[in-house]
């Protein structure tokens, strides 16, 4: 991650080379929080392929933390569930 701008109640966070996919699922996650008034992923260039999350809240690096930790564990909840119905196939 990589922050390109970073100011009081604004962050814009570079996601190297992750996907587009994923960012989405980190801004609907922070538009979860009470405490985020903008939360949107866009690519930065077509060429760079590299996703970008805006966020506009009173605390935007708590908020992202959050965020992240959220889908982190919704992630690992999904990998449990697919191994375990790989066993039973």
């Amino acid at each position: 991650m990589k922050f390109k701008a970073n100011e009081k109640d604004f962050v814009e966070v570079e996601l190297g080379e992750n996907d587009l996919g994923l960012a989405n699922l980190i801004a609907k996650r922070l538009l979860e929080s009470k405490g985020v008034s903008f939360a949107a992923a866009k690519m930065d260039h077509p060429l760079s392929g590299k996703p970008v999350l805006q966020i506009k809240a009173k605390d935007p690096e708590k908020e992202l933390s959050k965020a992240v930790e959220s889908v982190r564990k919704e992630l690992e909840v999904f990998g449990a569930a697919l191994a375990k119905a790989r066993e039973r196939a």
